[in-house]
């Protein structure tokens, strides 16, 4: 029996020296503690033991899950914008989802994402929670943060959605931060942070047109009733560049993205997962 639990103690500790994932090594450590308790029992110091218990598996352990309770995940703040990154079925899916993945598995972190409203981001993406802002971003999409930003990682459009009995640069225009950013020739702007907020005016007659990237238009074509959308037409009015907002206190990790994206491009994994989501 002795002899069995060294072994074991052996055992766990090479698998503590050879952990990747500092959490995961705590949590050994946990249980080669609990493991030397035990032989200590066995060879008659039970005080030991008991010492051993109480402050090596309990409270050290304790320590250490709480200091790393924040370590070793990839923290992602997103915007809900389908298919670059939604929840479908309790699922979370998407193009910007996957290539976040496969950098969390290179990085050996866990990916934890957490959806935001518009006007949530600034305040979340500010605290030390923040590492990562997805959700099809592009430059200067979100005024009130100011990001480091990745390298582009697909193309896209700016467009605007108009009602055809409204004639051009006349009428109420509705945008999310980027029309006057645009440098766009419109009478009046009115702003919204939600796009849902967005598509309930547009149906609701109280604006004339709408501009946004094409993520968002697409997504907002499924929620323009059907007589709005019949008298409507779409023009696009500019190019733009998706890529990811990385905290400025996270230079390191903008770099571990920017030879992210590049791998996943040259090895054709990125246009893969740009043809799944986007036929």
């Amino acid at each position: 029996m002795l002899l069995f639990f060294l072994v074991l103690l052996l055992a766990l500790s090479i698998a503590v020296v050879l952990q990747r994932r500092l959490l995961n090594a705590v949590v050994l450590l946990g249980v080669f503690s609990l493991t030397s308790s035990v032989i200590y029992f066995l060879v008659g110091a039970p005080d030991v033991a008991v010492t051993e218990g109480a402050i090596g598996v309990a409270f050290v352990t304790f320590i250490y899950v709480l200091a790393l309770s924040d370590q070793g995940k990839l923290h992602v703040i997103a915007e809900e914008v389908p298919p670059f990154f939604f929840q479908e079925r309790g699922k979370i899916k998407g193009i910007e989802y996957e290539v976040l993945s496969k950098l969390a598995d290179k990085l050996n972190l866990d990916l934890e994402v957490e959806f935001l409203s518009r006007q949530e981001v600034p305040a979340r993406f500010s605290g030390r929670r923040g590492k990562v802002l997805a959700g099809a971003y592009f430059t200067r999409s979100c005024t009130d943060i100011d990001p480091l930003e990745s390298e582009a990682y697909h193309r896209a459009q700016l467009a605007r959605v108009q009602a055809e009995t409204v004639p051009e640069k006349t009428g109420t225009t509705a945008g999310l931060d980027v029309a006057e950013l645009q440098g766009l020739d419109v009478d009046k702007i009115e702003y919204f942070d939600s796009l849902d907020d967005l598509i309930e005016a547009y149906n609701q007659k109280k604006i004339d047109s709408l501009i946004a990237d094409s993520a968002r238009i697409s997504y907002a074509l499924k929620g323009i009733n059907s007589i709005r959308k019949s008298s409507s037409e779409i023009t696009q009015i500019g190019e733009i560049e998706y890529s990811f907002a990385i905290s400025r206190e996270e230079p390191d990790l903008l770099e571990e993205v920017n030879e992210h994206l590049d791998e996943l491009e040259r090895s054709g994994q990125l246009q893969e997962i740009l043809s799944k989501y986007l036929r």
